[in-house]
């Protein structure tokens, strides 16, 4: 710069760009949580790349996390969750729907059953295989992978290809401390970062790999590394910023709280045991006599000391007092700051306070409700994340063997399924993760019935909700039934309940009810007497006679209840002394009630005899088509 800019920089200075001056100064125009000073001293004011501040934190994080795990019981209890929740019981199910090859383009396709079947069925004969090892199945497999991922971060998957393996493939599972952090390298070929060499674009090629375990004491041979391409190893991890390499414990941001609580809740249980044992000591006054000859029971570092029995009262000599200490513990916020620090740490795992404690005092149906849903669906990212990160790109490698090697056959034929059909089963298959009951599945199943009824649900996601494939359920109750039938248990269907007949009068019901009325109709004189003759009842096989009987009434009224079972219709013929019934065999009651005044002047002492006539026409069914009654004095 000659004299003359400078000269004219002191007349004319350069203008000021107002944002470069306040960056990284914290000035207080700006954001409030960016301002510096006294009161933020302790805060950070400056971040490097992920990859930098994982070189300072991956091991350490790592081996916190681990002890966490292992001394910490809501830290095993998080792992717990983990596995449970992300790969479940049987792992994400495998559902192949690949279709027909359809020649004719009129007729519809439909799926290849067959096929897809003997696809599921060899990928769940090939998973109790699976670990090279030969300690644990496919399933067991995962959980494991689950927990390292959430406790160490990472997590290596060896794939081995052999010929003399099931199906050509296996499984090792290897510790994230075997890929080399230290390893860092950066040329114009290539560039290792943290034992894992990417490209330009941050593609893994090739990881670093330690022959022996770092931490192992008793390793035999000596340390080395093995580079092993990107295409036989699976790194998992869950990436949390766009250029990390590595991944780091999900414990991260609960690891010095979960501490502080651990060490809390340590020194309260060691306050509560001392809180629990009284404790006192003797003090003496100066002018106080010696008397500790006789009341002390020992001597311990010149200290003398007195043990008491449970109820024991004793005088102390003068000059001495008893100054007894009782901590206050266990304290009466106690419980209230471990909830609080609890909840602290659920919100920094992603999950309900009640799953990661245990403790349901707080908890009803609602507030259960709300966190329950909330924290499934954060089961369900990573479900999905797991299944793409690491069980279809195993799926896909060994499908891949299996159909080249001829190892997939129907079960029937034990015909190979042919392998230029691999991309189209390959792109076919998916994988659904496990799902959740609730605490009332009669309102579950309610609303899918409403669901399915209106329209804006299917059978098919309603069994993909739960984890189900939809033709799994419709071959297994295919299958019952035909167990039921060949048993004979088939439930057999009831038929509908016959309407209910109006009841209508027989021609007995309506002459007994006529001579009832005819009876209780007043009469001159007031006192009548009823003479009853005898009474004959025939039926083909039953001959009941009836001794005569004098009956005196006062008028009131009179209930007949008559009782005549289904039959055919019968003949019935009245005449003063006798009353003849036809019918089938069968048994006729009636029953005659005469409910009387409580109070009554007139009492019938006779009443003329009185002739009724009842005659029937029927048709040519025998229905009665019509009936004539006549009555007359006698």
């Amino acid at each position: 710069m000659g004299l003359l800019d400078a000269f004219l920089r002191w007349i004319k200075p350069a203008a000021r760009d107002n944002y470069a001056a306040t960056y990284g100064s914290g000035n207080s125009a700006g954001f409030a949580g960016g301002a510096v000073g006294r009161l933020t001293a302790s805060m950070a004011t400056w971040s490097g790349a992920v990859n930098a501040d994982l070189d300072a934190s991956l091991v350490i994080m790592r081996a916190r996390g681990r002890q966490l795990a292992a001394n910490n019981e809501y830290g095993r209890r998080f792992l717990t969750l983990v596995a449970a929740n992300i790969a479940g019981h049987a792992g994400p199910k495998l559902q192949v729907r690949a279709y027909r090859d359809q020649r004719d383009p009129n007729k519809p396709t439909t799926l290849d059953k067959s096929a897809n079947d003997a696809v599921e069925v060899h990928w769940a004969k090939w998973g109790k295989t699976a670990d090279i090892a030969g300690r644990m199945t496919f399933p067991h497999l995962l959980r494991l992978i689950a927990k390292g991922v959430a406790r160490d971060g990472e997590a290596l998957v060896r794939i081995v290809r052999r010929r003399d393996l099931p199906y050509g493939i296996a499984l090792q599972l290897l510790e994230a401390d075997r890929l080399d952090e230290t390893l860092n390298l950066s040329t114009g070929a290539r560039t290792i970062r943290q034992g894992v060499e990417i490209d330009a674009t941050g593609r893994p090629l090739a990881y670093y790999v330690k022959t022996q375990h770092p931490g192992d004491r008793y390793a035999t041979g000596q340390q080395g590394v093995e580079r092993i391409p990107a295409g036989d190893i699976i790194h998992i991890f869950l990436p949390e910023r766009a250029e990390q390499v590595r991944g780091y414990t999900w414990f991260h941001a609960i690891l010095l709280r979960a501490a502080q609580l651990h060490g809390f809740n340590d020194a309260a249980l060691l306050a509560a045991r001392i809180g629990a044992s009284k404790i006192a000591a003797l003090e003496r006054a100066e002018e106080a006599p010696d008397a500790t000859a006789s009341i002390a029971d020992g001597q311990v570092g010149g200290a003398f000391q007195m043990n008491v029995e449970a109820g024991e009262l004793f005088e102390l000599p003068p000059g001495y007092k008893l100054n007894s200490w009782d901590p206050e513990y266990p304290h009466a916020n106690f419980e209230s700051f471990v909830k609080a620090a609890m909840r602290g740490i659920s919100a920094g795992l992603d999950v309900a306070t009640h799953n990661l404690s245990g403790d349901m005092t707080d908890v009803n149906y609602s507030s259960a409700r709300i966190a329950e849903l909330s924290e499934r669906e954060q089961w369900k990212v990573l479900q999905d994340w797991f299944i793409a990160a690491l069980v279809e790109p195993i799926y896909q490698q060994w499908l891949g063997l299996a159909m080249l090697r001829g190892d997939i056959t129907f079960e029937i034929s034990g015909k190979a399924l042919p392998a230029d059909k691999l991309a189209k089963f390959a792109s076919a298959s998916r994988f659904r993760g496990r799902r959740w009951g609730w605490v009332d599945p009669a309102k579950e199943i309610e609303a899918h019935e409403k669901g399915v009824a209106l329209g804006i649900a299917s059978r098919t996601r309603i069994a993909a909700e739960q984890g189900d494939d939809l033709e799994d359920v419709i071959d297994e109750l295919a299958e019952e039934k035909k167990m039921l039938d060949a048993a004979g248990l088939t439930p057999k269907e009831k038929p509908p309940a016959p309407e209910p007949k109006p009841k209508q009068d027989t021609d007995l019901e309506k002459a007994v009810k006529a001579m009832a009325l005819r009876a209780a109709e007043p009469q001159q004189p007031s006192h009548i007497t009823i003479h009853q003759a005898p009474i004959t009842i025939t039926t083909p096989e039953t001959r009941v006679d009836v001794a005569p009987a004098s009956v005196t009434l006062q008028p009131a009224e009179v209930r007949v209840d008559v009782h005549v079972p289904e039959q055919a219709p019968p003949t019935v013929t009245v005449q003063p002394a006798e009353v003849r019934v036809d019918v089938a065999p069968a048994a006729v009651e009636v029953h005659v009630e005469a409910i009387m005044p409580a109070q009554s002047e007139v009492s019938i002492v006779a009443m003329p005899d009185r002739e009724t006539t009842s005659s029937v026409e029927r048709n040519s069914a025998g229905e009665i088509v019509k009936t004539k009654q006549t009555e007359k004095d006698a």
